[in-house]
Formats: structure tokens, sequence, C-alpha cells
């Protein structure tokens, strides 16, 4: 009798390890899982940021490049503005020029006229 009763005890004893390692492997494989779940998840969101910071830099570049060529033209703008500005100047300086050339021309005829005059009345 306390033989099969042992007997009786130790099956019982292997059939609960038993369980408790059936229990431990399902354990493990849902850890796995979940783990596996987790880091899936966690490389979605870093695969996502990894692309959208290859777009911000593509963006910035394309950015920085058109302030590049903004600025370029900017300056040519501003080069043409002043070289406009310049020839408006000579152009107002001929003009000067003109006038008094003009008023030169009309005091020296003014005074050839007065010595023809002069001359005629003379004779």
């Amino acid at each position: 009798m306390l033989s099969s009763l042992v007997k009786d005890h130790q099956q019982r004893q292997q059939v609960r390890r038993e369980e408790q390692e059936k229990k431990r492997k399902e354990a493990i494989i849902a850890a796995n899982n979940l783990t596996s779940a987790l880091v899936d998840h966690l490389n979605v969101g870093v695969a996502q940021a990894y692309l959208n910071q290859k777009r911000l830099d593509a963006e910035a570049k394309q950015l920085h490049m058109n302030a590049t060529q903004f600025a370029k033209q900017t300056t040519q703008w501003l080069q043409l503005v002043d070289n406009f500005n310049q020839s408006l100047k000579e152009l107002g300086d001929v003009e000067n020029w003109a006038k008094s050339m003009e008023a030169d021309m009309r005091t020296i005829s003014s005074a050839l006229e007065y010595a023809y005059k002069v001359g005629q009345e003379g004779s």
C-alpha cells in the first residue's frame, strides 16, 4: 500500500512537472511572440522616422539650393538696378552738358551776330 501511494504520488508529480514544463514552454513562446511583435512595431516607427528624416534632409538641401539661387539672382537684380541708375545719372550729365553747350553756342552766336552788325554799320 505504501509503495502504491508512493508510485501514485510520483506519477502525479511527473504529470505536474510535465504540465509545468508545457506551460513554461508556452510562456516562453508567448514571451517570444510578444517580444517579436514589440520589436516589429518599434521597427516600423523607426523606419518611418528614418524616412521622414531622409525626406526632411532632401527638402532642406533643396531649400538651401533655392535660397542660394535666389541670393545670386537678387545680387544680379541689384547690379542691374545699380547699372540702370548709373546710366540715368550719365544721361542726366549728358543732358546738362548739352544744355551748357547750347547756352555757350547761343552766347557765341549772339557775340558773332553783334560783331557782324557792328561791322555792317561801320562800313
